[in-house]
């Protein structure tokens, strides 16, 4: 599985323990969209999984930032997300 966290208005948060029902399903829908994506996705050269971290001041502005082993791996992710 590929790792997703979440950082809202500087602070970690997940879905599992949002206050907001409706807000934790808006976190888990963009999970799930994103798992879909590129859940599958591994460095052909290192083997690794990307780590993609969605931030915002809100939940409604929430840009993606990707991270992984090297710069290949960076841009095939976000060709899928993008």
């Amino acid at each position: 599985m590929i790792d997703i966290s979440f950082e809202v208005n500087g602070r970690k948060v997940s879905p599992n323990n949002m206050g907001n029902a409706i807000e934790a399903a808006m976190l888990n829908s963009i999970k799930d969209s994103v798992s879909q994506s590129v859940g599958s996705i591994r460095c052909t050269e290192h083997g690794q999984k990307p780590k993609i971290k969605a931030k915002g001041r809100s939940i409604d502005s929430l840009s993606m930032e990707v991270t992984g082993c090297c710069d290949a791996l960076i841009e095939q992710v976000k060709k899928k997300i993008a």
